[in-house]
């Protein structure tokens, strides 16, 4: 995707959107869109698939945020009864036993009942059905029948609280999540059936996936509210981290130099495609209008630094990919401070005013 998903997403009016149709936390929620974020930047192909949908919050949240960023060729996937929850088995532990014996609870929503039709007209109300389909009937009889239909799946959201119901979903659907694909089960922390699903999955499997935890806050407490599952060798950790370092090193450049304003990038072409046609972001080395490589040596960067200067270009910005420049060519970098004053140093950005 080369579209600037930091700007084309609006998280807040899409979490306003789909929070009365959802019991995720919000801390989840934010979560989730960051994935499919992620997703999108990074090119992971697949649809987007969630198991346990109750009033299709969550799944409403990747649609619209598919919506936003003009995304027609992929589409979420809704799996459920739409008539409530199996009953737990003792496997599920004291608190789902809890869970059904409380039928008053705040969270017992009917035993988490809502009708097919009536996430249908929520769905297009909101503008979304294009974008999703929702499928009726019990995991172990929908999913074997569509999974070949689905194909390869770039995030797979378990929300169905028991072992059986998840360990039917890891056992039909995983293999079709694709590497660097996301699976989260929004129960881990909170049932013991699901926990036992995840790990004698893996274990039988002998994978090594590690899990990872979403922290959120309850009655004022830090807590665990969900895990992710990040398929192959890459963590979600550090891609989250990537991406929160590079929507901030947009948002500086956004606030220091104004659209009009040229500035050389030297980004290792990490920024670019994210900045948008309207920004006048000259690469450098550059030629014709293109990435031409680093410079030979010292002497070369600075004289160019000098063309492009008289040229037009009024800053000189060097993102956190590109930090080895300033050690590798050592009279660049004395040449920009003796001459230019850095007008941001921080673990994303230096910048020098060229004027």
């Amino acid at each position: 995707m080369t579209r600037d998903t930091w700007q084309v997403f609006d998280f807040a009016a899409t979490l306003e959107k789909v929070r009365p149709f959802t019991m995720v936390p919000t801390e989840a929620l934010v979560d989730l869109a960051r994935q499919v974020q992620a997703v999108l930047t990074c090119g992971i192909p697949g649809d987007f698939v969630e198991c346990g949908v109750w009033r299709g919050g969550a799944a409403f949240l990747m649609a619209d945020l598919l919506r936003q960023a003009g995304v027609r060729d992929r589409k979420v996937w809704l799996f459920d009864s739409f008539e409530g929850l199996p009953p737990p088995e003792e496997i599920d532990g004291p608190a789902a036993t809890e869970y059904v014996k409380n039928t008053d609870g705040p969270w017992y929503f009917d035993n988490c009942r809502v009708s097919l039709e009536e996430v249908q007209r929520t769905a297009r109300g909101l503008g979304l059905a294009s974008y999703t389909e929702l499928v009726k009937g019990w995991f172990n009889q929908t999913l074997p029948a569509y999974r070949q239909r689905i194909g390869p799946i770039a995030i797979l959201r378990i929300d169905c609280d028991w072992y059986a119901s998840v360990r039917c979903c890891l056992d039909n659907l995983f293999d079709q999540v694709v590497d660097g694909g996301f699976v989260i089960f929004d129960d881990y922390y909170t049932f013991e059936g699901c926990a036992i699903a995840v790990h004698e999955f893996l274990g039988e499997r002998r994978l090594s996936h590690r899990l990872e935890s979403v922290v959120g806050r309850s009655k004022g407490y830090t807590c665990y509210v969900s895990a992710v599952l990040r398929k192959g060798n890459a963590s979600w950790y550090d891609l989250r981290q990537w991406l929160d370092r590079r929507d901030l090193a947009l948002q500086d450049i956004a606030a220091l130099i104004p659209t009009e304003d040229a500035f050389i990038l030297i980004d290792q072409e990490t920024l670019r495609g994210e900045l948008g046609a309207a920004r006048q972001a000259i690469p450098f080395l550059e030629r014709d209008g293109h990435y031409w490589g680093p410079p030979p040596d010292d002497d070369t960067a600075i004289g160019e630094l000098e063309r492009l200067r008289q040229s037009g270009a009024r800053y000189a910005v060097f993102a956190w990919p590109a930090f080895w420049w300033l050690d590798h060519y050592a009279g660049l970098r004395r040449y920009l401070r003796s001459n230019f004053p850095c007008v941001v140093e921080n673990d994303r950005l230096i910048v020098f005013d060229l004027r």
